[in-house]
């Protein structure tokens, strides 16, 4: 196994939106904080996992879904409060997720959060991704204004080789992401971003031969160690989605041996790589079921398996396959999982409760749907072999 580590819509800039100015929040998740926080919630049976030194809820807000500022920005702010008093305490955005208004809302109602002790600012697990060409709906309203501001900020600069950029939007130049921490912490309102992830690695490695992908990572993991040693962020990770779910064979595999190996010899014992978002739901259960990757000496295994005891914190993303399969689940998967009063709860639950799943990243903002997610809190997590049977009765009844 691998070795444990030591057009744009109406905005509503919500007034405090436009000012830059303000201070950021201090510190940092902690173990210690987390643990609090969960000691609150201890009567939410198995809902908070402890991968490594944090403890983090089984349910993490996700921030992708809806249009930039207007009533998606408040539900978020709303949502916000609503999931730390339920017991939430993991957020889970992006620069890009609604054209940096998720980072700002977000970092709006966190601020009031801690202002008004709802939590502490080490009780709550701050996650955000970086690696796609983002514009700045403030500076932005037309799509002439969008190229404009595109190649001035990041060609023009000089901050962007126009060769590191792939598919138009995708980078993951170590320049590049020094200057994507930064605007997401003024976004975010905090001194520092526990787990920052890069999207899409694999997106590099289509772009590049293996000795070329080898040479990209090695920098791009070298300045995100820089970026933990200056404290603007606590660990790093990949945000990947098909990588790590393709066989060993294929061009466009990413190996989480390598990886982890190149993060050692570039951090050491003691490296940063700390957390990996894959898609994980009942329509893709890949990461659990499917051998993709090889780690010596036991042959192929499925990523999952893999991150086994590594300390590895692993966000599901997708865990409602994007609502595709609600109202189309399996009778057998209801029976099996009582506790549950919806499809989306039945998805939900599956996912939370498959090992080495630590947090569900759901996109939620309607109150009532948040309810009757934090809901399923109040229940076990379903056992490893309920899990298991689910997919023995798909496979009898293909």
């Amino acid at each position: 196994m691998i070795p444990a580590l030591q057009p744009i819509g109406e905005r509503d800039t919500l007034d405090a939106m436009s000012q830059r100015s303000q201070a950021e929040a201090p510190g940092h998740a902690t173990a210690a904080g987390t643990r609090r926080f969960a000691e609150r919630f201890a009567h939410l049976p198995g809902h908070f996992r402890r991968p490594d030194d944090m403890w983090l809820s089984s349910l993490a807000l996700g921030t992708r879904n809806g249009e930039p500022g207007g009533v998606d920005d408040l539900l978020y702010r709303s949502a916000v409060a609503q999931l730390l008093e339920g017991g939430v305490n993991v957020f889970v955005t992006a620069l890009s997720d609604r054209m940096q208004t998720s980072e700002r809302v977000l970092g709006i109602a966190l601020e009031r959060a801690f202002r008004e002790g709802l939590a502490a600012r080490d009780e709550v697990v701050v996650v955000t991704k970086g690696g796609t060409l983002t514009i700045d709906p403030d500076e932005v309203r037309t799509h002439i204004d969008t190229r404009r501001y595109l190649i001035e900020t990041y060609l023009d600069s000089g901050l962007v080789d126009p060769d590191d950029i792939f598919m138009g939007v995708h980078c993951l130049a170590p320049d590049f992401l020094r200057d994507q921490i930064r605007r997401s912490l003024r976004n975010l309102r905090i001194e520092t971003i526990d787990f920052y992830l890069i999207e899409e690695p694999e997106l590099l490695l289509r772009g590049s031969d293996p000795s070329e992908f080898q040479r990209k990572i090695h920098a791009v993991f070298e300045a995100l160690e820089d970026e933990v040693d200056a404290g603007r962020i606590g660990a790093y990770g990949l945000a990947s989605w098909d990588g790590l779910l393709r066989p060993h064979t294929d061009r466009h595999h990413l190996s989480i041996l390598e990886l982890f190996d190149w993060a050692l010899e570039v951090g050491g014992a003691d490296h940063h790589l700390r957390a990996v978002a894959l898609p994980f739901s009942l329509a893709m259960a890949e990461a659990l079921k499917l051998p993709t990757q090889w780690v010596p000496p036991g042959g192929t295994h499925a990523i999952l398996e893999a991150l086994r005891d590594t300390g590895t914190v692993v966000f599901a993303s997708t865990p409602l396959a994007q609502g595709r399969i609600l109202g189309d689940i399996p009778s057998f998967v209801a029976d099996a999982m009582p506790e549950t009063g919806s499809d989306a709860e039945r998805c939900l639950q599956f996912v939370r409760s498959t090992p080495g799943i630590t947090a569900a990243v759901v996109g939620m903002r309607d109150p009532d749907h948040i309810t009757e997610n934090l809901a399923l809190a109040n229940h076990e997590p379903a056992s490893p072999e309920v899990i298991e049977d689910l997919f023995k009765q798909a496979e009898t009844k293909r």
